[in-house]
């Protein structure tokens, strides 16, 4: 998924890729593979006229009147193509002008920089100097300065504009890694300047943003380009996308830019308040989104082969884009910024922007939340069993068939009243399912029970030959009068040690193909014949069991769906964890602000220290930002976008870094369970579990390939 989300940035998304491919921007940044001419693009003049180059510029200096976050939805798009040009800098001059220049300076310069008459150019280093209003120094690298009228350039804390056609300025514009839009050395002695006091900080801001934007677009292009390639390319009689291997670099391409793409789309809605949140916005963008570009450019040649480093192919075009992009952003010093903007305390707000008819609902729910905040937690809990508001996404009457806005209002509401919702684990899960397939008796003896936490429910899928191939059943189910014996093992089991009742994959019909003979039973935890044995985790404690079925008999009454159409009744269940829409970053994962005073108390323990710490930081924003435009795009009434198939791979990708990290930081302590070694040492035990519970992250991987980059599946597999 792009940046855009909401109707109308899908709609100048398509607009923008469009006119990519009617111009063939692409062949025209391959044509300057071969042309030593600084000339602007042929589609300058359009661009111009098309209004992107003042897209985010107010109206009474010739631009269109939006923002940021619309700018970057077009900056992607172009990308995508490997446009060439300097659209990116130009922007980001006009960008910062609009943000940081006094009103002289903004009507002089920015109708020129919105009509395409003035191109512009950006410095991010160099040290130059000012003395009575001339610059001196070397300003180092300036992206596209070979074309450029106007150049801003940092001078300390200030921004020097800088016109690029006057006296005192010498561009030296040797041949560049990326011709389609060139970079050029810059050196200024006595230039005539006009400085902006104290914006640096919003031209390295803005930069970022837009530059982010900039390697999304290179990043989403590489992960299609190799996703199509693959299903294509036949080698060993089969598409090379069925190999694992080739599914995995797929996968994590995807997984890379999808990261990316929240930061940036984040980073993009924080420019409109700036400050601190921008600053922090932007940092992690970076941080994620260069890397994001130069992994994928690097895996979609990887992907492709030979052919990829050949002249005549398009993948060393991003190549060439990605590379420069990393260089130029410096994604460590980013990530090091990360760390220190997160050691003052800035954290990112979180916000879902709702549309008005959620004032309507947000009185309703208020009103109810505090008529209950002040209830026995008993009293409480049954109110909102009563009204639905305990599940709201369910359907009704146990919940509220809430959509996306209306949960996002209760959630909000509720914190503010400091109400609690009953946390129903597991249990939530296979209740659901079972309001979804059972009939109306099963609904009536079970549900009620576990909504008021009188019985506990788990689930019975694994098996020791069946772990995340959950359709690999052996639990045998034999009919008898009135019912089924049941034998056989689950393992793996969360909380049966607890459960009073548990909600069972068994085979039924082991004569047709495995995912045809299951069938779905709730099975009585305390019944003759069941065995729980809690299992010894690495750490001590024992939250798993083996549970174990000797002739225990389920009665007709106790199947939910179908005789042996079970499946689809057991994958409604393995996916209604995360039905819910919310803007949380995940429970089980180690907040990146915690990382920063054990860094601090020890930085010479961690090579890297700040940017690894940093890069952490952005991740576990990341994470956030994924489950935060889900919601979103909800709430804009868009369609299911990847995210949540991403988030558990994520979770458990950062959790390991978190666990390595933190036993780094705590150096010998680390030989100890107790003091500082107690947490790191629990992560070291149990992290390696998040990355195979609940499906490994191989496997998760090979899910992100086949559903959501339409990779096919290896035919071996039945």
């Amino acid at each position: 998924m792009s940046i855009a989300i909401t109707e109308d940035h899908r709609a100048l998304a398509e607009t923008a890729r469009s006119f990519a491919d009617k111009r063939n921007l692409r062949g025209a940044a391959r044509a300057r593979l071969e042309s030593s001419d600084d000339v602007l693009p042929e589609c300058w003049a359009e661009l111009a006229e098309l209004g992107w180059l003042g897209l985010h510029l107010p109206e009474d200096v010739g631009g269109s009147g939006y923002g940021i976050d619309e700018l970057v939805v077009v900056v992607e798009e172009l990308a995508r193509a490997v446009a060439p040009g300097p659209f990116a800098p130009t922007v980001i001059a006009s960008a910062v002008i609009a943000a940081a220049g006094d009103n002289d300076l903004k009507s002089r310069v920015l109708p020129g920089l919105a009509d395409g008459s003035t191109v512009g150019a950006v410095a991010l280093g160099g040290s130059v100097t000012v003395a009575e209003g001339a610059a001196s120094g070397d300003a180092g690298v300036v992206l596209g300065a070979a074309l450029a009228s106007l150049i801003l350039v940092p001078v300390g804390d200030d921004v020097a504009v800088v016109d690029a056609t006057g006296g005192g300025v010498t561009i030296d514009s040797p041949p560049s890694l990326d011709p389609s839009r060139p970079s050029a050395r810059v050196t200024l002695d006595g230039a005539p300047v006009t400085v902006m006091v104290g914006a640096r900080r919003v031209l390295v801001d803005l930069a970022r943003v837009i530059l982010s934007a900039d390697a999304v677009g290179v990043a989403r292009e590489c992960t299609e380009m190799g996703a199509a390639y693959s299903k294509e390319r036949i080698q060993f009689g089969r598409p090379i996308a069925m190999y694992q291997a080739v599914k995995h670099h797929c996968a994590n391409m995807a997984v890379a830019t999808e990261l990316a793409t929240s930061a940036v789309w984040d980073a993009a809605r924080a420019s409109a308040t700036g400050g601190d949140q921008l600053t922090y916005a932007a940092a992690a963008a970076t941080t994620l989104a260069a890397p994001a570009a130069d992994l994928c450019a690097n895996l979609n040649t990887q992907v492709h082969g030979g052919i990829a480093i050949t002249w005549e192919h398009d993948a060393h075009l991003y190549m060439r884009r990605a590379t420069t992009l990393l260089h130029y952003l410096d994604a460590t010093g980013a990530a090091e910024e990360l760390t220190d903007v997160t050691r003052r305390g800035v954290a990112r707000e979180k916000t879902v922007e709702l549309p008005p008819e959620a004032a309507a609902i947000r009185t309703e729910v208020r009103t109810f939340a505090q008529g209950i905040k002040d209830l026995p937690a008993d009293q409480q809990r049954t109110r909102l069993i009563e009204t639905g508001y305990v599940m709201p996404h369910w359907p009704k009457p146990y919940g509220r068939a809430a959509g996306a806005v209306e949960q996002l209002v209760i959630e909000q509401e509720f914190a503010d009243a400091g109400i609690t919702r009953p946390a129903y684990g597991i249990t939530a899960w296979n209740i659901l399912t079972i309001i979804q397939y059972a009939t109306q008796d099963q609904i009536d003896r079970w549900v009620t029970p576990a909504l008021n936490q009188d019985v506990i429910w788990c689930q019975l899928f694994s098996e020791p030959d069946a772990g995340s191939d959950a359709a690999g059943v052996k639990t045998k189910a034999t009919r008898v009068d009135g019912g089924w014996l049941v034998n056989g093992q689950k393992v793996w089991t969360s909380g049966a040690h607890v459960a009073g009742m548990g909600f069972a994959t068994v085979r039924t019909n082991p004569d047709v193909p495995k995912h045809d003979g299951i069938t779905m039973m709730a099975i009585d935890m305390h019944a003759d014949g069941v065995e729980v044995r809690p299992l010894k985790q690495t750490s001590g404690a024992s939250d798993f069991n083996e549970v174990f079925f000797n002739d225990v008999l389920v009665s007709d009454d106790d199947v939910v769906g179908p005789v042996d159409g079970g499946w689809t009744v057991a994958r409604a269940t393995l996916g209604n964890e995360s039905v819910s829409i919310g803007g949380g970053s995940g429970g089980m994962s180690l907040p990146g602000a915690a990382l920063v005073a054990p860094f601090d108390a020890h930085p010479e323990r961690l090579d890297g220290g700040a940017a690894r710490v940093g890069r952490y930081i952005a991740e576990h924003q990341a994470m956030g930002l994924l489950n935060l435009r889900s919601a979103n795009r909800a709430v804009a009434g868009g369609e299911p976008g990847p995210e949540g198939a991403m988030t558990k791979l994520v979770l458990s990708e950062i959790g390991h870094e978190a666990a390595a990290i933190m036993t780094e930081l705590n150096g010998e302590d680390s030989l100890f369970l107790d003091g500082p070694g107690g947490l790191s040492n629990l992560l070291v035990l149990m992290h390696r579990g998040m990355s195979i519970a609940g499906g490994t992250s191989e496997i998760k991987r090979n899910q992100i390939g086949e559903r959501i980059l339409g990779l096919p599946r290896d035919p071996l597999l039945k």
